[in-house]
């Protein structure tokens, strides 16, 4: 979730991995994995709204 949620608020590769203390091909890794299992293409506007929704529904249901 903390990758997810890195490149969410970044739009970017590097600055997520920046802000995990991560290599940027570590977290292209991780996203890509996140995006099979979700079936999201991750590289797109649409999936990356996507995402961003999903992410803002998770932390609802977690309060």
């Amino acid at each position: 979730m903390a990758t997810l949620d890195a490149y969410c608020a970044t739009d970017s590769l590097r600055r997520a991995a920046d802000l995990l203390h991560l290599h940027h091909s570590s977290v292209s890794r991780r996203l890509d994995q996140i995006g099979k299992m979700l079936r999201i293409d991750l590289t797109t506007p649409t999936g990356l709204f996507r995402a961003r929704v999903a992410l803002t529904a998770w932390r609802l249901l977690d309060e």
